[in-house]
């Protein structure tokens, strides 16, 4: 009896564990090239600067919200929603805003 109760906390700890392995594990990098997406357990993407559109925040939804890390989607110019998993980049900082202010850095330079 006692397992059947703790079953569904036993599955929501499990999933927020593997969702937050998958998120450290996941990388983002910024430079003059593009922009490279590491979503574990994915091989690499390198999109290419001139590509590059903006940074958004994924809205957390559902029961669980809190549970859920944080998120964002790399939008292209044509449109195109690539999701990124890593909020953090080397020479950028951390948060949708300070990647959007290092895209828009290296724009200008090259």
């Amino acid at each position: 009896m006692v397992v059947v109760l703790l079953l569904p906390v036993i599955l929501i700890g499990v999933a927020w564990l593997v969702s937050s392995v998958f998120v450290r594990r996941s990388s983002l990098r910024i430079t003059g090239e593009g922009v490279e997406v590491h979503n574990y357990p994915q091989p690499p993407r390198l999109i290419p600067l001139a590509q590059v559109g903006r940074f958004e925040a994924t809205p957390r939804s559902g029961n669980f919200k809190s549970l859920r890390p944080e998120t964002a989607v790399l939008v292209l110019v044509d449109g195109t929603r690539v999701p990124v998993r890593s909020l953090f980049a080397p020479d950028a900082g951390h948060g949708v805003d300070a990647l959007n202010q290092r895209v828009e850095t290296l724009r200008h330079v090259n």
